[in-house]
């Protein structure tokens, strides 16, 4: 199985560490995440990477998450919950890592696809954002 080239804009099944799970000494995300976007990588395979999670984005932190349109969300071959781009912190890896996961529906890849440029380029602007504020904990595994 070869693994994908990590673009930005690329939705990889990964094992994301939550920094309150990092903060607790872990070194693996305590479940089963389904996915993150590439939204960064060198060419000496530093990658970094946003969550994609089901949690609905908490009071007053309405603004470091991007809802995924449900029709991305399928055309993607997410599940059918509401899905939210987290742009409030990062993992950092050397790709591809041992943090990349098998896609269930299909034990021989690793990515669902890629995102379009205009919400990249809206997750881009907004991590931006957030990091001129101090506000984004970076993981790095």
């Amino acid at each position: 199985m070869s693994y994908p080239d990590p673009v930005p804009g690329l939705v990889v099944r990964y094992n994301y560490l939550w920094d309150t799970e990092k903060s607790e000494g872990l070194s693996l995300g305590s479940k089963d995440r389904p996915c993150a976007i590439v939204v960064y990588h060198a060419s000496t395979g530093d990658t970094i990477v946003v969550p994609i999670t089901h949690s609905p984005p908490a009071l007053g932190e309405e603004d470091l998450s991007i809802e995924v349109p449900p029709d991305l969300s399928r055309e993607l071959g997410l599940d059918d919950q509401t899905n939210w781009i987290r742009v409030s912190e990062v993992n950092r890896f050397q790709w591809p890592g041992v943090h990349l996961r098998p896609l269930p529906s299909d034990p021989n890849r690793y990515h669902y696809g890629m995102i379009p440029k205009d919400l990249f380029e809206r997750i881009k602007a907004k991590l931006h954002e957030t990091m001129k504020k101090g506000r984004v904990p970076l993981a790095k595994r």
